[in-house]
């Protein structure tokens, strides 16, 4: 493979920047561009040692530097590396890099240091992707779980389960070389036990995708509520400032308006949405329905509701609208007079959202909600792995249906394998070079 050179570091003016330079030739290009204070050449450098001196063209000083090697294959791609470390700014990196490629460094593409780290053996193609989960985690749930993904147990996971349904493909062999011989393992009715096994635990891995997505993205949280009942209040205390306009008329948001914000090791993608009424207003009527719409896409509802009116007819219209999602009841304006008690049917948070230190148990609840948030176990983290995972239990349901109705113990065989080598897929073992390209092309230049 060529030798590639890009910045690693965003693009923006700071205190240092980094350019990274991987590949056969990495050290010769360096020593090409760099003048040790020590004079001692970079193709001569240990690894995992640095150097300082000069980036010099032509007899020019660029600027001073740090440069540290990485030798094959105890490197990030399992290459001999050289990176840069700089002074930031976005003339001096990008005239730095320029040189590194005039003196024989190709522009790496997106993602390309990390897919050669795939390539080389140096991480799994489900470790690949979490490293784009990590540099984009925005709580610390979704680093743990991004963390968890790049350290190799979703990995582990799948091997585990790949090397049951192997197990079984072996025994099959076995059986069909000396078909006088039959294992005891390949008992129907225990071979389909141990099928069945396989499946569950695979059921479970997607039964938890919706939380890998909701830790790896945020919860779609949707604020519904009659007029007036202090939807924008909430909405403006959990963002921490004047987000949403705040009056005593009833309807004044009229449209959806959406923040990101950050509720313990949570993030609530939260919007604000009309209140729910019957009205001849034209426009309120178009932002109740902006806010149906939304609904339909939501993990979680908070509904407010004020506490000295309690749920009306209209609430309850709503709110069973909102059957199969998490619903939390927000029971707001608990520091007015005339409170009726809070309704037991759903989980409950009094609070008085107009008061700037109003303390609500909003955490509490979202831990018993969305329980994944706490959990040390990895899940699958986006829809290619999905779309896998389930069709392996599509053929292992294939192969438990032939054994429940007595088909031929060798009709499995194409069951069991291509559920081996969707599982297989997920962590690039058995993988096409238009996937492998379609992973590493939403990764960003120089990682």
């Amino acid at each position: 493979m060529s030798t590639i050179a890009a910045i690693s570091t965003p693009q923006a003016v700071g205190g240092i920047a980094m350019i990274r330079i991987s590949g056969e030739d990495a050290l010769a290009v360096a020593d090409r561009v760099f003048v040790a204070v020590n004079h001692v050449k970079v193709t001569e450098m240990r690894g995992y040692s640095c150097s300082y001196g000069y980036i010099e063209h032509e007899n020019v000083r660029v600027d001073d530097v740090v440069l540290t090697v990485f030798r094959a294959p105890h490197s990030y791609t399992g290459e001999d590396t050289v990176e840069i470390t700089c002074h930031g700014g976005i003339y001096l990196t990008n005239e730095i890099l320029h040189l590194v490629l005039l003196n024989g460094a190709a522009p790496a593409e997106p993602g390309e240091f990390t897919k050669r780290s795939f390539l080389n053996g140096k991480m799994s193609l489900s470790q690949a992707e979490a490293v784009m989960d990590v540099i984009e985690a925005d709580g610390k749930a979704a680093l743990n779980h991004a963390n968890m993904v790049k350290d190799g147990r979703l990995s582990r996971q799948m091997r585990e389960v790949t090397d049951s349904i192997i197990e079984i493909l072996s025994a099959l062999a076995y059986w069909m070389d000396d078909a006088e011989e039959f294992p005891p393992e390949l008992d129907p009715v225990r071979l389909s036990a141990q099928i069945l096994g396989i499946s569950d635990r695979l059921s479970d891995m997607e039964a938890h995708y919706q939380d890998g997505k909701i830790l790896k993205n945020g919860i779609r949280t949707v604020l519904l509520g009659r007029p007036n009942a202090g939807k924008s209040s909430v909405m403006n205390w959990l963002c921490g400032e004047n987000r949403s306009i705040v009056t005593s008329i009833p309807g004044t948001t009229r449209d959806v308006v959406t923040e990101s914000v950050k509720i313990g090791p949570y993030i609530l993608v939260l919007s604000d949405t009309a209140g729910i009424r019957e009205t001849e207003n034209e426009i309120e009527s178009i932002g109740i329905e902006q806010a149906m719409r939304v609904l339909d896409t939501a993990d979680l509802i908070l509904y407010v509701v004020d506490s000295s009116i309690g749920i009306t007819a209209e609430d309850e219209k709503v709110l069973s609208a909102c059957k199969n999602r998490h619903v939390l009841l927000l029971w707001n304006k608990i520091d007015l007079d005339g409170q009726i008690s809070p309704d037991d049917r759903y989980p409950v948070v009094q609070c008085a959202a107009i008061q700037e230190n109003s303390s609500v148990k909003m955490l509490d609840a979202l831990k018993i909600m969305f329980p994944a948030a706490n959990c040390n176990q990895p899940s699958i983290i986006n829809e290619r792995q999905f779309r896998l995972l389930h069709q392996a239990n599509l053929h292992l349901a294939d192969a438990i249906f032939l054994l429940d109705y007595g088909g031929e113990l060798d009709m499995l065989v194409g069951e069991l394998d291509q559920a081996a080598r969707n599982l297989s897929e997920i962590d690039g073992t058995d993988v096409s070079q238009e996937t492998i390209d379609g992973v590493f092309s939403r990764f960003c230049v120089g990682k």
